[in-house]
């Protein structure tokens, strides 16, 4: 095994490096303003956007570097919101599917209405179900506050409201448990899923099953997904979620694929299947937006251009990269942008 070596590196060091090895200087900003850039962004993470462009350095300035790094992050923030929608519509049909098929258990069944079913281990695929992570301590009931004014967790509010060993005799007396902790306020269904992680979320999804009703296969048919393709457009969109939560680079990097179905399989014949573009199409799959466009040509064309041309547009973009973005000639820009796309597809 070698042994990892750590050389210091100054913001001015790095970047007379770059110039160089023949990067063009900025035609925008000043150097103490590329510095003042650098310094915010990290040269750790900004080397991963020069890796872009090291086959051919001298042909892009560090404007265009720059330009890269704040697409990813005006894209970073489009996709939270796309996931974020995803996740919602996710919690939603979790919640009424589940609700429906306890509803409609024959009268006297032990789970018939019962809000607190999901902590009864018959009613999941696998053997020892764990609930975990933050989706759980949300409902901690040991108060740290140090006053009125700190904000409470759900335990500590809804502990006003209802108790878990009250709820625990009434509803689950007699019932296999999954793993309890005590000082988790378990609460209804509804107020967990409310409150629940994405990843707890497609733990749920993933295994859930009431009787003869698989939580999975119910809803990967409103996606219009086969239930055995389904899992993995639940973890693109959370490995796509983090990315993006995380500032992690997006717009050249590999994803997980997915089996493409119906129309999105149509648009999609010609696309990578583990790039930018495909992910990017998925998700508007998933968010029942695809419909409209004929080919790929109209989603490139309505999509994509919308894409970059909000991108140079958005106010808080133009003032993070010091208005770069708005400073950039349409010429430089066009080139940048198919720079951005070879990534993309």
């Amino acid at each position: 095994m070698s042994l990892y070596q750590y050389n210091r590196k100054t913001i001015q060091n790095y970047l007379q490096k770059l110039y160089n090895s023949n990067l063009q200087r900025s035609y925008y900003l000043s150097d103490s303003e590329i510095e003042e850039l650098i310094s915010d962004i990290g040269i750790f993470k900004f080397k991963g956007y020069t890796y872009a462009f090291k086959s051919n350095l001298f042909q892009y300035s560090i404007d265009d570097v720059l330009m890269v790094y704040f697409f990813d992050k005006y894209l970073s923030k489009l996709l939270m919101d796309m996931t974020s929608t995803i996740e919602t519509k996710l919690k939603a049909l979790v919640v009424e599917l589940c609700y429906y098929q306890i509803n409609r258990l024959h009268r006297g069944h032990p789970q018939k209405d019962n809000p607190f079913f999901y902590l009864i281990a018959n009613n999941y695929k696998i053997s020892n179900p764990k609930l975990k992570g933050a989706s759980l301590q949300n409902w901690n009931t040991r108060n740290t506050a140090a006053s009125n004014d700190t904000y409470h967790h759900y335990g500590i509010y809804y502990k006003g409201k209802y108790d878990f060993a009250t709820n625990r005799l009434h509803y689950l007396n007699g019932e296999q448990l999954i793993h309890t902790y005590w000082d988790i306020n378990y609460p209804p269904f509804h107020y967990f899923i409310e409150s629940a992680t994405l990843g707890t979320i497609i733990y749920l999804i993933k295994y859930i099953k009431i009787e003869r009703f698989d939580l999975e296969a119910n809803i990967a048919r409103v996606f219009g997904v086969n239930a055995n393709h389904f899992l993995p457009y639940l973890e693109r969109v959370n490995e796509v979620r983090n990315r993006a939560a995380h500032r992690e680079r997006l717009f050249n990097r590999s994803f997980r694929t997915v089996s493409r179905t119906a129309h999105f399989l149509t648009l999609s014949q010609n696309l990578n299947n583990h790039r930018f573009m495909d992910v990017y199409m998925s998700l508007f799959f998933m968010l029942n937006e695809l419909d409209r466009y004929v080919d790929i040509r109209g989603f490139k064309h309505d999509e994509i251009e919308r894409l970059f041309r909000d991108f140079r547009s958005d106010y808080y973009i133009q003032i993070a990269s010091k208005r770069l973005t708005k400073k950039m000639k349409q010429k430089e820009f066009k080139k940048i942008k198919n720079f951005i796309l070879q990534g993309m597809i």
